[in-house]
């Protein structure tokens, strides 16, 4: 069956009239169904957050490829990094989950081969694409951690033209209102002992700790398990840590951010950050989502992990009490942070695969 796919034309605002408000705003839709029952509703997005989410950056070019017109049945966002490994290519399938499984696999064969034609097209060498995945499954990751089964559409497709599971994320939620979180605070924060002070912000970095998050940024490139993805370290600049803030509240969500800090060297030992949308969306979705955590090489071993979330979660619960429950994503292989998640009260809700293939250059 052919199929016609065509590259999404982003409006200027989520409610602009005529023909490229009203595709963007159906591609929205398409992917609140089906990342809403593929994450359990933890993704859900308002077309405002969605179209700012898609908006390409100085950091990575982004392309929307549709299958259907007024009612698409599927789309790809494909995403160039333009900095670092910039011989790559990532691409995630958004397929409507209504459709019969085998209308789903030509959707997901159609699509993977548009984008792998774009890479051809663009010179990028190593392409990595996403698909459902779980605990264990038919085909293993190569971390040993999680897997994915062939009879589903969009891991068919990618196993059919070559690509290999490198790493499966488990996705969880936390209800913070079932957690004792004074008291949990409390005793992590005698756990980490008095070299160590909290701090915590909304939105754009302060000004003095601009140097310390650029550095934890750069670490968190490097320290956060990637299996065997090809990912080239990161660099991060005033102008790039201020554009990703600016990004990622754009579409209206807040950013908040808990830090420690090293008071004997000055320092920012670790941090971790959540979004949390600006619209209580309906059906449930009342999830605010865990972005990075890190603990700086240096300072591990005195609980900071733990510190920092329940700190982040006080904040939710100070600041955001319309959004109560938080959703993670972590590799299946980084078994020590998944203790920390565990222990802090998150339980499995989801998982995702990624998966890579390299091209001749």
């Amino acid at each position: 069956m052919r199929h016609d796919i065509r590259t999404l034309t982003l409006p200027a605002r989520a409610d602009e009239a005529g023909d490229d408000g009203e595709r963007f705003r159906a591609v929205a839709d398409l992917v609140d169904r089906a990342y809403g029952r593929r994450f359990a509703g933890t993704t859900a997005l308002t077309p405002g957050e969605q179209l700012a989410a898609w908006r390409p950056s100085s950091v990575d070019d982004h392309i929307v490829r549709v299958a259907g017109d007024r009612e698409p049945a599927a789309a790809s966002s494909i995403w160039l990094p333009l900095r670092e490994s910039t011989d790559l290519l990532d691409v995630g399938l958004i397929i409507d989950p209504a459709l019969p499984i085998q209308r789903r696999r030509a959707l997901a064969d159609a699509l993977m081969d548009d984008a792998l034609s774009i890479a051809a097209e663009r010179g990028r060498s190593t392409i990595i694409g996403g698909s459902p995945a779980a605990a264990t499954g038919t085909v293993m990751a190569s971390t040993g951690f999680g897997g994915a089964e062939p009879d589903d559409p969009e891991v068919g497709a990618l196993v059919d033209r070559g690509f290999s599971l490198e790493q499966v994320f488990r996705v969880s939620v936390a209800d913070i209102r079932e957690l004792d979180l004074d008291a949990r605070l409390a005793a992590a924060r005698e756990r980490s002992g008095p070299d160590y002070e909290l701090l915590a912000w909304e939105g754009a970095t302060p000004v003095e700790h601009r140097a310390g998050m650029r550095a934890l940024h750069e670490r968190m490139s490097i320290d956060a398990p990637v299996g065997g993805l090809s990912l080239e370290p990161e660099e991060w600049s005033d102008e790039r840590l201020e554009e990703f803030e600016r990004r990622t509240t754009a579409g209206g969500r807040t950013l908040r951010t808990a830090a420690v800090r090293h008071r004997p060297s000055g320092e920012l030992a670790g941090f971790t950050s959540l979004f949390v949308g600006a619209v209580l969306l309906g059906d449930g979705r009342d999830i605010a989502r865990q972005h990075d955590t890190l603990v700086a090489g240096p300072h591990r071993g005195h609980a900071l992990g733990m510190l920092l979330k329940l700190a982040n979660l006080v904040e939710l619960r100070d600041h955001h009490s319309t959004h109560p429950r938080v959703a993670t994503w972590n590799a299946e292989e980084n078994r020590h942070m998944l203790a920390v998640n565990e222990a802090t009260g998150f339980v499995a809700v989801a998982h995702e695969g990624v998966w890579q293939r390299k091209d001749a250059a």
